[in-house]
């Protein structure tokens, strides 16, 4: 039996894919359009911008332990309305704190809650998808995660333009929208959405029975923490989310760096636009290799396409045309489209879903570090050429794909676990 044939699995998976979808297009327009809104139309320095945001990434880390605390005992619709509401208090903080005001204290408290609160809701949206499917994982979280890439393709620079003409360089309505948004997500969360299928009696996958091998429960953190494969595929989740985000970080600074030829070939926009674009597609074609391939056979893909990203950027071209902006349209779209999906199904494949939500504790806070870590790592190792920090995110790209092919290894049993 697929999933559709069963109307009320397909209701929920529905309802949880186009509720993630819009979460992420949500989150991923505070996240990539919050700095560039503020530093068009508020006269703070780029300092005191960037600072609150700086720390509520690194914020994120101690509260993704605490959320994925939360997940493996109470369930993930509890968080995820929690981090909605914290969301939306940080927009209307910034509606509060606006430019006619000037309060920097209550700007500064919301820049750090909105990136915090917009991880957070990220990581409940992969643990819901995780314990609504088994087989159909990386396609679902491919359609949950779709609203990150539907925004890129839209640009920041819609928004700060739509702020600009729409608006009148007022700011404010927008993240009043954002937080009415924000809050009817939370009561879809509340009265539609159900942790896991057996609530609303149901399978997992719209089948007709329970999952193999779930009767004795989930294992407690310590008898994980025993098994090697935990280890491995903390790993590899913080080595390829760095490598990933050092790439995207420093990709759209390159490209309009050396993009500003007289012809639209040569031009940043069009490639940015064009990689924007095609991460759409390569987010499903993740989620389809992982339900096909194998999530972590397909973690072994996305950190070869790190690679070849990582390359281009490192032997980045005097002037952009149509041989090098092509190929970094496609390495920015296969890390951007690929890394969510792929590190979320991997979690569900090597542990199963019962034990997905426990793994998550140490896994996903890894995941949020490292994403954490770019900017400051960017700014060390930046100077020069950046020869070093290419170096950096090409040497955590080989030792994600090593610790992939580490859990492939013959004797680990994870070709069985990976398709549980």
């Amino acid at each position: 039996m697929t999933m559709f044939q069963n109307r009320k699995f397909t209701y929920y998976a529905l309802t949880v894919c186009l509720t993630g979808l819009v979460y992420t297009f949500l989150c991923t327009a505070l996240l990539d359009g919050q700095g560039q809104i503020i530093r068009a139309f508020v006269g703070w320095s780029p300092e005191e911008i960037s600072l609150p945001v700086t720390v509520g990434r690194f914020l994120a880390v101690p509260m993704a332990v605490l959320c994925c605390r939360a997940f493996a005992r109470s369930g993930v619709r509890g968080s995820l309305i929690i981090c909605s509401a914290l969301a939306a208090l940080g927009c209307l903080g910034l509606v509060c704190s606006g430019a006619v005001s000037g309060r920097y204290w209550l700007f500064a408290l919301s820049a750090a809650v909105i990136p915090c609160a917009c991880v957070l809701v990220q990581l409940a949206l992969a643990a819901l998808c995780t314990q609504w499917f088994i087989r159909f994982r990386g396609r679902a979280l491919s359609a949950a995660f779709l609203g990150g890439p539907l925004f890129s393709a839209v640009g920041a620079a819609a928004l700060v333009n739509f702020v600009g003409v729409a608006l009148g360089g007022d700011y404010r309505p927008f993240y009043l929208a954002v937080a009415v948004l924000l809050a009817l997500l939370a009561l879809v969360a509340r009265y539609l959405l159900r942790d896991r299928p057996e609530d609303a009696g149901l399978y997992p996958d719209g089948e007709g029975r329970a999952p193999a091998g779930e009767g004795d429960g989930p294992a407690s953190l310590a008898r994980l923490m025993r098994d090697g494969r935990l280890w491995l595929v903390l790993l590899a989740a913080f080595m390829l989310a760095f490598a990933a985000a050092g790439v995207l970080e420093f990709l759209e600074g390159r490209l309009l760096a050396k993009g500003g030829g007289p012809t639209l070939l040569n031009r940043a926009a069009p490639w940015l636009a064009l990689g924007a674009i095609l991460s759409i597609p390569a987010s499903y074609v993740f989620g389809w290799l992982c339900d096909r391939l194998g999530a972590v056979g397909t973690a072994i893909l996305l950190g070869l396409g790190n690679l070849a990203a990582i390359t281009l950027l490192w032997r980045f071209p005097k002037e952009i045309d149509l041989m090098t902006g092509l190929p970094l349209a496609l390495a920015g779209a296969v890390v951007a489209g690929g890394t969510p999906v792929v590190l979320a199904t991997c979690v569900g494949r090597v542990f199963g879903r019962m034990n997905a939500p426990v793994a998550g504790q140490l896994i996903y806070p890894a995941a949020v570090l490292a994403l954490a870590l770019t900017g400051p790592a960017g700014a060390a190792l930046g100077g020069g050429e950046r020869a070093r920090l290419y170096a950096v995110l090409a040497a955590a790209a080989c030792l994600g794909v090593l610790a992939c092919l580490a859990l492939l290894a013959p004797g680990r049993k994870n070709r069985q676990k990976d398709r549980e």
